[in-house]
């Protein structure tokens, strides 16, 4: 027997089974209860996670070809599947972009260069719980987007079908449907205009405390030529003009304090979302 095995059976004698029965009982109780708890917990620790748990997706690439025809492939590769990204156009300046709510940056360098072809750079930024993808474009041209596991592909100067994200070029005429200002219940300020058109093409810009909208090719019926003050909400939203500039819409959005703002489009809605 070891020096170890001895000085155990000597603590376990002399701590353990010394005193009267009912005292060796509880103690021996206790050590059990030790003992259990210590190897469910170690148990706990290495078990693997639960198949169904959910891992936040992240963005951990993004590269692009040439292809023949000037065209231009950017891929985007994602840790895990994200489902289908919200996107929009801008038609000057020209750009490309894509929302991944529930996905997380992963990237060195946020930025990459392309100089090549239709495309001039690709930018990626998270807030508020997603991340935006914007593809600088050097002039407007056709695209498409394909999704396999992981990875999305956008062809830039793609012919034929464009996978119902559109062209480029200007819009078919449009006019506003409604503008609707909420607030959530975490606080945050949201602007809904619904478009009649889909493929209204929205030119955004930051000038000063203000963020300016334009909605090319689209009018503005004269009971929402107006503007709404929000103050009252005590959001970073303190008011919203809408006016008609020949046969567009601009929409100005004037703010207050450091804030962070989202705006993307789907279908036939246009959001701008911005929180402290």
């Amino acid at each position: 027997m070891s020096a170890k095995q001895i000085q155990l059976a000597d603590f376990i004698n002399k701590r353990i089974l010394h005193g009267s029965p009912q005292v060796r009982a509880r103690r021996i109780r206790l050590l059990i209860y030790i003992i259990l708890f210590t190897a469910i917990a170690m148990v706990l620790l290495a078990w693997p996670p639960v198949a169904g748990a959910q891992i936040k997706p992240t963005l951990d690439a993004i590269d692009y070809s040439l292809l023949p025809g000037n065209r231009i492939r950017i891929e985007l590769r994602l840790s895990a599947p994200a489902g289908q990204p919200q996107r929009f156009s801008i038609y000057d300046p020209a750009r490309i972009v894509l929302d991944f709510p529930g996905v997380s940056l992963n990237l060195a360098q946020k930025t990459r260069l392309i100089k090549t072809g239709p495309a001039y750079s690709v930018s990626a930024v998270e807030s508020g719980g997603r991340t935006r993808v914007v593809i600088q474009l050097v002039r407007h041209a056709p695209y498409k987007m394909d999704t396999t596991d992981g990875t999305i592909y956008i062809t830039i100067g793609a012919s034929g079908n464009t996978g119902g994200l559109g062209y480029l070029g200007a819009p078919g005429p449009g006019h506003i449907e409604d503008v609707v200002f909420e607030k959530s219940a975490e606080g945050e300020a949201r602007i809904h205009v619904m478009l009649s058109n889909p493929l209204t093409v929205i030119d955004t810009q930051e000038q000063g405390n203000s963020i300016v909208v334009d909605f090319f090719n689209t009018g503005l019926p004269q009971h929402l030529h107006r503007i709404y003050d929000v103050t009252d909400f005590a959001t970073p939203i303190l008011t919203i003009d809408m006016s008609a500039r020949g046969d567009d819409t601009r929409m100005v959005v004037n703010t207050t304090g450091q804030h962070e703002h989202l705006i993307y489009q789907t279908n036939r809605g246009f959001e701008l979302n911005t929180d402290f």
